[in-house]
Protein backbone atom coordinates (compact mmCIF):
# COMPACT_ATOMS: atom_id res chain seq x y z
CA UNK A 1 0.00 0.00 0.00
CA UNK A 2 1.08 3.62 -0.97
CA UNK A 3 0.53 6.61 1.23
CA UNK A 4 0.43 9.70 0.14
CA UNK A 5 -0.46 13.40 2.54
CA UNK A 6 -1.82 16.30 0.73
CA UNK A 7 -3.00 19.59 2.50
CA UNK A 8 -6.03 20.72 0.12
CA UNK A 9 -6.56 24.92 0.85
CA UNK A 10 -10.46 25.22 0.05
CA UNK A 11 -10.19 29.34 0.90
CA UNK A 12 -7.58 31.24 2.59
CA UNK A 13 -7.17 30.47 5.92
CA UNK A 14 -9.35 27.09 5.34
CA UNK A 15 -7.55 23.99 4.26
CA UNK A 16 -7.44 20.26 5.58
CA UNK A 17 -5.21 17.40 5.31
CA UNK A 18 -5.74 14.15 3.19
CA UNK A 19 -4.48 11.08 3.46
CA UNK A 20 -4.53 9.09 0.07
CA UNK A 21 -3.97 5.36 0.76
CA UNK A 22 -3.73 2.84 -2.69
CA UNK A 23 -4.88 -0.11 -1.79
CA UNK A 24 -4.61 -1.53 -4.62
CA UNK A 25 -5.01 -1.04 -8.76
CA UNK A 26 -8.25 0.66 -9.10
CA UNK A 27 -9.22 0.73 -4.59
CA UNK A 28 -7.84 3.91 -2.52
CA UNK A 29 -9.03 5.11 0.57
CA UNK A 30 -9.04 8.25 1.59
CA UNK A 31 -9.19 10.14 5.02
CA UNK A 32 -10.20 13.62 5.81
CA UNK A 33 -8.95 15.81 8.48
CA UNK A 34 -9.73 19.41 10.06
CA UNK A 35 -8.81 20.33 13.79
CA UNK A 36 -11.99 21.88 14.02
CA UNK A 37 -14.03 18.92 12.59
CA UNK A 38 -14.54 15.10 12.82
CA UNK A 39 -12.18 12.73 10.64
CA UNK A 40 -14.13 11.43 7.21
CA UNK A 41 -13.28 9.13 4.75
CA UNK A 42 -14.04 7.74 1.39
CA UNK A 43 -13.26 4.55 -0.02
CA UNK A 44 -12.95 4.48 -3.76
CA UNK A 45 -13.44 0.82 -5.65
CA UNK A 46 -13.55 1.64 -9.41
CA UNK A 47 -16.38 4.18 -10.17
CA UNK A 48 -17.59 3.67 -6.75
CA UNK A 49 -17.26 6.02 -3.65
CA UNK A 50 -18.51 4.66 -0.29
CA UNK A 51 -18.27 7.61 2.49
CA UNK A 52 -18.35 6.93 6.09
CA UNK A 53 -16.99 8.72 9.12
CA UNK A 54 -13.30 7.72 10.22
CA UNK A 55 -13.58 6.36 13.45
CA UNK A 56 -10.97 4.86 15.59
CA UNK A 57 -12.30 1.19 14.73
CA UNK A 58 -12.83 1.93 11.09
CA UNK A 59 -8.64 3.42 11.16
CA UNK A 60 -7.72 -0.10 13.35
CA UNK A 61 -9.35 -1.97 10.92
CA UNK A 62 -8.08 -0.01 8.29
CA UNK A 63 -4.33 -0.53 9.55
CA UNK A 64 -4.58 -4.39 9.22
CA UNK A 65 -6.65 -4.84 5.88
CA UNK A 66 -4.30 -7.28 4.90
CA UNK A 67 -5.48 -9.79 7.79
CA UNK A 68 -8.78 -8.26 8.59
CA UNK A 69 -11.73 -10.34 7.92
CA UNK A 70 -14.20 -9.51 4.91
CA UNK A 71 -17.14 -9.00 7.26
CA UNK A 72 -15.72 -6.61 9.37
CA UNK A 73 -14.87 -4.29 6.09
CA UNK A 74 -18.87 -4.60 5.64
CA UNK A 75 -19.72 -4.11 9.40
CA UNK A 76 -17.79 -0.59 8.95
CA UNK A 77 -19.10 0.48 5.66
CA UNK A 78 -22.52 -0.95 6.59
CA UNK A 79 -22.41 2.01 8.98
CA UNK A 80 -21.63 4.87 6.32
CA UNK A 81 -25.43 6.21 5.95
CA UNK A 82 -26.15 6.61 9.98
CA UNK A 83 -22.49 8.21 10.76
CA UNK A 84 -23.51 10.58 7.59
CA UNK A 85 -25.92 12.06 9.46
Amino acid sequence: MNTQMQIVEVEPGFSYEVERTEIFDGVRLEVYKHPSFADDATLYIGDNEVHFKWTAEAAALFAELDTCEPIELLAILTQAPRLLV
